[in-house]
């Protein structure tokens, strides 16, 4: 599986990495700054093993990671968006958008058709303006309040019509 995307700025790049990889580890640490620390959970110090089978996107910038996603299969057509997060000096450049449409890219291709994910409360207007819609009432994880949002990202595909020789 190989689906980098190009440059944009000409050094960012969009990538599939391999769990348990150098650059996955750096995945951890941005995840640990940006996620972990402001739920108040513990901090990540070693490759969480259920994520062996997960598909790991990242964001590079002049070879550093900038940003992270999991996809999470959970059953033949739908697929869990899990840990975004976005370096905070590399925030508002529209770097989690371009993560988002490249995580729906990835999952479409793989054959899923529905997307689910759960999100912050500060991130609830940022997934509605990427299509994603409302399942159910916010909920309380410590500090942090939730909701769990949905999107449908395939669509019936347009049958042609086919001319034929008798």
């Amino acid at each position: 599986m190989n689906y980098q995307r190009g440059n944009y700025h000409g050094k960012t790049v969009f990538t599939l990495i391999r769990w348990d990889s150098a650059v996955y580890k750096e995945t951890l640490n941005l995840r640990n700054d940006v996620l972990r620390k402001s739920a108040g959970k513990p901090l990540l110090v070693e490759s969480p093993k259920e994520e062996r089978t997960d598909i790991h996107l990242v964001i590079k910038q002049d070879g550093k990671v900038v940003g992270t996603l999991l996809l999470h299969p959970c059953f033949t057509s739908c697929v869990q968006i899990k840990q975004v997060a976005i370096s905070p000096t590399c925030q508002g450049q529209g770097l989690g958008k371009k993560l988002m449409v490249y995580a729906e890219d990835v999952a479409k291709r793989l054959g899923y058709s529905t997307i689910f994910l759960t999100g912050r409360q500060s991130a609830w207007n940022f997934y509605r303006k990427l299509g994603y819609s409302e399942l159910m009432d916010d909920y309380v994880d410590g500090d942090l309040v939730f909701k769990v949002f949905k999107k449908e990202i395939q669509t019936v595909p347009i049958v042609k019509e086919m001319k034929t020789n008798g």
